[in-house]
């Protein structure tokens, strides 16, 4: 039989063969296409659309900022109060300036009359910024030969005043500067040499006083409607660490612990026996805890960016946009009963219309253990609908916010911390910057003077927060 023009005749072993690579070939440009789609998601990740800090996202990607742009122009809004120098009533110093010599037609000003004297004040640093004062301390001897000294006398011969030691402690716990560059500036401004002894012992002596001062923030925050939790991960002796902050707009509280879970969270003592509402990430272990939970919609933003602007998921774009449009209305406090009823069938729809669009995940040909492997993009649709209660938690009530931004700003001064120094080489000293940073944003928050604040601490009279308070 003669086989028409450009057709060939081959054996059907062969025909199988060719079917068999075709299928073959074809499966694994699939597997490549999914591989490059991944490799494509993950190239286009950065701060705003995943996890990751804005310290990865570098200098040649253009960001795109989540906040939403408003009317407002730029700058200072009506009514904002300014800085503007203002002259005191009371001046430390006052100089006059004479008028001196003679006018152009050659009579002397020195003795006309003064018409005006023009006030002129300039702010400035004195020369000397430290003062040395010596205690004489009278010492009698009583007719039994007991001797007694003065108020002042278990004063060493020589020492720092606690003035110097709370600026020392300002410096390394506050203002997160070295040991060597607070040497240099109390150098520089002062003319004083301070140790690294006195460093030291300044943070001991002040993370000591204020043992009591962290029981009563720790009482105020676990007695607070809603808190805010976070933590972050932080070198110390040589390994991994995570600092756990919890906080209020008036009360915060750093705690180092070498768990991340559970155990950290029961050890440090206020997460357990909380009644009010918690507000934090999807980090599963605060899940455990009997409270009422509220879900940090910045975050599920951001998650939910990635599959919209990536990979085209409808559904993700229209929760975006109900939760940024249920945040507004709440803040213009129109989320009537009604407005409420609407945005939980909107809710409703979008995760039912998602779950009809999202292919059901594949089934592994060969059982394997362990869950079965889902894209993201579905994992983020289960969240939406098994937390449906906790991320709308800030519609409903009125003290719950809209994301955790509280504990991120607190957790922040950590990352700071950590990007100056590196780590911690004691778990003392990961205890100490702890405590005193609890203090310093504590004060901070309720509109106390830092330095201030932290001599008193030095002198054993921290601001006092009490149940009362």
């Amino acid at each position: 039989m003669e086989l028409p023009q450009g057709y060939i005749l081959i054996k059907e072993e062969d025909y199988l063969l060719m079917q068999r690579t075709i299928i073959q070939l074809q499966q694994q440009v699939n597997d490549l296409q999914q591989y490059n789609k991944e490799l494509e998601c993950q190239k286009n990740k950065n701060s705003s659309n995943s996890h990751k800090p804005p310290s990865t996202d570098g200098f040649k990607k253009q960001i795109k900022n989540n906040r939403q742009p408003s009317s407002k122009q730029q700058g200072a809004q009506p009514g904002h109060e300014g800085n503007t120098l203002t002259m005191a009533d009371r001046p430390d110093k006052i100089i006059e300036h004479k008028v001196k010599g003679r006018c152009s037609c050659g009579l002397n000003l020195f003795h006309q009359d003064i018409i005006e004297t023009l006030r002129r004040q300039v702010i400035d640093l004195p020369e000397k910024l430290f003062e040395i004062v010596e205690h004489h301390i009278e010492v009698k001897r009583c007719k039994c030969g007991k001797a007694h000294l003065g108020e002042e006398g278990r004063l060493i011969p020589i020492q720092y005043g606690e003035r110097i030691k709370a600026l020392a402690t300002y410096c390394t716990q506050y203002m997160f500067l070295p040991y060597e560059r607070t040497q240099e500036f109390f150098k520089d401004c002062f003319g004083v040499n301070i140790s690294d002894g006195v460093l030291q012992s300044s943070n001991e002596k002040c993370y000591e006083q204020l043992a009591v001062t962290e029981q009563q923030i720790k009482e105020q925050i676990h007695n607070s409607p809603v808190m805010h939790n976070d933590e972050t991960g932080m070198r110390g002796e040589k390994k991994l660490k995570w600092v756990h902050c919890s906080s209020t707009s008036l009360f915060t509280h750093y705690a180092i612990d070498e768990k991340r879970g559970r155990e950290a969270i029961d050890r440090i003592g206020i997460l357990p026996t909380y009644t009010g509402t918690s507000v934090h990430d999807r980090y599963s272990s605060y899940d455990d805890y009997a409270c009422t939970h509220s879900i940090c919609n910045a975050h599920l933003i951001r998650d939910l960016k990635s599959p919209y602007e990536d990979e085209g998921i409808h559904w993700a774009g229209q929760m975006i946009d109900l939760l940024i449009s249920t945040k507004e209305k709440k803040d213009r406090n129109e989320l009537t009963k009604q407005e409420l009823k609407l945005i939980s069938k909107t809710y409703d729809q979008i995760i039912y219309d998602g779950l009809e669009a999202e292919p059901p995940p594949e089934v592994p040909t060969r059982k394997k253990r362990g869950r079965i492997k889902k894209s993201k993009s579905l994992r983020l649709l289960e969240v939406c609908k098994n937390r449906k209660d906790q991320i709308l938690r800030f519609a409903y009530d009125p003290l719950v916010p809209f994301d955790n931004n509280q504990a991120e700003r607190d957790i922040r001064m950590v990352k700071l911390k950590q990007k100056i120094s590196g780590c911690f080489r004691t778990k003392k000293g990961a205890e100490v910057f702890c405590r005193i940073r609890s203090y310093i944003s504590t004060v901070r928050k309720n509109g106390y003077n830092v330095l201030e604040s932290l001599k008193l601490a030095l002198t054993g009279n921290p601001i006092n927060f009490t149940n009362n308070y």
